[in-house]
């Protein structure tokens, strides 16, 4: 199958393929039932990777449109089930001439499990606002100004007096780099690695992360797990330079990596001066038992973790401030290359993010947080537990989701079929891996962060409903 692509424009080839794809299947030239193209088969007609395939088949599969069959490929779904929806036009223009784009269809869900996005009631709207008042009321010039490009100082230097109290990350204030989100910042670090070609990325994964490089055109090597996280003889055998790794709650599994885990990958990075770790510790703050797990950062005697963080979930996305702590021999590389860089963050959002931490109440809001996570993830385990009492759970001590492996036996994609039908959206574990990894396509994957805790209860019912329509015969 000839698709035709363009990679001169901003649009992502992934995005390219799946946009054509969905149009076939709408318009009926690719059939219900019809066997697609194998990843493979599709990479080398196109001249494209397998990775950029299977980042458009994973985004058809998500929404409903191709179901897989396990050793047998990817099927064109009937289209009839799906929840129906208008797509918008995108209107983008390059090299001076306008070309008509295809947005994903977006669609209110009923129940979103796969966005560990913040539940809205805890947005502290009254603080805010106190704090923009009284910014806005200062007429301080400072704030109609671009900050340095490594961000606000004094936002840098209460964060890292969190990150060295809170989470024993040690690094000083000039060392934090901050920027509009992890993706903007690894591209940021892509740069100051001009020779890393392969990244190599826990499978299952970050999804994010995997379709940015994919983009990028950097190769992925997919890292197996065990019960311990990502495997170190993985690494060696891949000969990779760089590692993005999860270890304090692996995502999506859950895990949390040990301490023998832990220095065997630090022994890996040490054993080379080329080699670096990405930590991304994207939702350290929501530990519910125990005490919280200190980040690979902390063992790093030798300076080779990229330590990694966001106020994404802690505060809302919105606040769009991410943050990245730079080993020495990095930060010089970026002061050298990077020194006529401006800031890509706004600076009033920057002064609202120091005031509400230096004023305390960034602390007192996590703690809010975590009481509130605690009772909702509480209230969606009880729910499983009294319709499947079997049902195997992963992943509850940390995190804003969990993994529900149901006790029943049933079909996957009839299941996302039947829940696309319904206006749910969710992922089974298969959804985050990639390469030649085994895929678990039984295993749920849960975000209860943004739903409701009122209609958990009601969500987890509709769910078995779902799953007793999709047994297996």
């Amino acid at each position: 199958m000839q698709l035709k692509l363009d990679s001169s424009i901003d649009q992502p080839l992934y995005f390219q393929i799946y946009t054509q794809l969905k149009q076939l299947i709408q318009t009926g030239e690719l059939a219900a039932g019809m066997k697609l193209v194998s990843k493979r088969q599709l990479a080398l007609i196109n001249g494209i990777s397998q990775n950029t395939v299977m980042n458009a088949y994973n985004q058809l599969l998500t929404e409903g449109y191709i179901y897989s069959i396990e050793r047998s490929g990817y099927f064109v779904a009937d289209v009839e089930l799906l929840f129906k929806s208008r797509e918008t036009a995108v209107t983008s223009n390059h090299n001076d001439a306008k070309q008509l784009t295809t947005a994903p269809a977006k669609i209110d869900y009923l129940y979103n499990f796969t966005d560990s996005i913040p539940d809205q009631q805890l947005f502290p709207f009254k603080a805010i606002k106190k704090i923009y008042q009284k910014l806005l009321d200062s007429e301080n010039s400072t704030y109609l100004h671009a900050t340095e490009h490594q961000g606000l100082y004094e936002l840098r230097s209460t964060l890292q007096q969190y990150l060295s109290q809170s989470r024993g990350v040690p690094c000083q204030a000039d060392q934090i780099i901050l920027g509009p989100s992890s993706q903007y910042l690894i591209q940021l670090l892509l740069q100051l690695l001009p020779e890393v070609s392969n990244i190599g990325m826990e499978s299952p994964g970050y999804l994010g992360a995997n379709q940015l490089l994919s983009h990028l055109k950097i190769e992925i090597q997919p890292i197996p797990l065990d019960e311990s996280g990502a495997k170190p003889e993985a690494l060696e055998d891949a000969r990779l330079q760089l590692l993005y790794s999860t270890p304090n709650h692996q995502f999506p599994t859950g895990s949390i990596m040990p301490l023998e885990r832990r220095q065997s990958l630090l022994e890996w990075a040490n054993s080379s001066s080329e080699r670096f770790i990405i930590e991304d510790d994207y939702d350290s703050e929501f530990k519910y038992s125990g005490r919280p797990i200190p980040p690979l950062k902390q063992l790093d005697t030798q300076d080779k973790v990229i330590y990694m963080g966001s106020f994404s979930r802690s505060i809302s996305p919105g606040i769009r401030i991410s943050f990245m702590v730079l080993p020495h021999y990095l930060l010089d590389k970026y002061r050298i290359g990077f020194n006529q860089l401006t800031s890509s963050l706004n600076t009033l959002n920057q002064w609202l993010v120091y005031d509400f931490m230096a004023s305390g109440q960034f602390e007192r809001h996590l703690n809010h947080s975590r009481s509130f996570y605690k009772k909702k993830r509480d209230a969606l385990i009880k729910s499983i537990r009294q319709l499947d009492p079997n049902a195997h759970i992963l992943g509850a001590d940390a995190g804003l989701y969990i993994l529900l492996s149901p006790s029943l036996d049933y079909q996957p994609e009839r299941f996302k079929q039947l829940a696309q039908a319904n206006s749910i959206k969710i992922r089974t574990l298969s959804d985050y891996s990639f390469g030649k990894i085994p895929q678990d396509k039984q295993t749920l994957f849960l975000s209860f962060s943004s739903i409701p805790e009122e209609d958990v209860d009601q969500a987890i019912r509709l769910l078995y409903d779902l799953l007793d329509q999709s047994r297996l015969s």
